[in-house]
């Protein structure tokens, strides 16, 4: 499956920049500027009532929410957030501006587009200059401290681990 990572990359810059979102993006200041500067809204609900650890959908052409579990790590929640809007504004925004009617959730057919939201979130969340000069910060020895990267962008470990292979700074 290949990923178009440059349309992708332009998307979540000009997100971030237009939702003036300085880096490292926190998780209150994330739902306060969906609700701020978007005609959006974001849900906590239980894990009984979703299958996903977030979930968008449109309510009307203009208007969204981003339902999401709320017994994840802030880590976690941030990353599924941002996935989300990764689904926004790559997938349900049409030219005209308006939302398309419907639900993301994920599914076997829609592996593509799932695909695209994380990247779209990996680099709204570790845009690829920062990272790398935070990886270089917290390198010693040939070695970056990971986690000491993933604590200043409010990501996990994991998630961490993957930007810096996509970036092809190791393995």
């Amino acid at each position: 499956m290949n990923l178009d990572r440059d349309r992708i990359r332009d998307a979540a810059d000009i997100v971030r920049d237009r939702l003036s979102l300085c880096v490292p993006i926190s998780l209150d200041t994330l739902r306060d500027t969906i609700v701020e500067k978007l005609p959006g809204r974001c849900i906590p609900v239980d894990k009984d009532t979703l299958d996903a650890d977030a979930q968008i959908r449109t309510l009307d052409h203009t208007r969204f929410e981003i339902r999401y579990l709320n017994d994840r790590p802030t880590t976690r929640t941030l990353f599924s957030i941002s996935h989300e809007l990764g689904h926004l504004f790559l997938h349900l925004l049409q030219m005209d501006g308006t939302l398309r009617q419907a639900v993301c959730n994920r599914d076997l057919a829609q592996n593509h587009q799932e695909a695209e939201a994380n990247e779209f979130a990996a680099v709204f969340l570790m845009p690829e200059d920062a990272f790398i000069s935070k990886c270089h910060e917290y390198e010693h020895e040939n070695k970056v401290n990971v986690t000491k990267v993933a604590e200043y962008f409010n990501v996990s470990v994991r998630a961490a681990t993957v930007r810096g292979s996509v970036l092809g700074l190791w393995w």
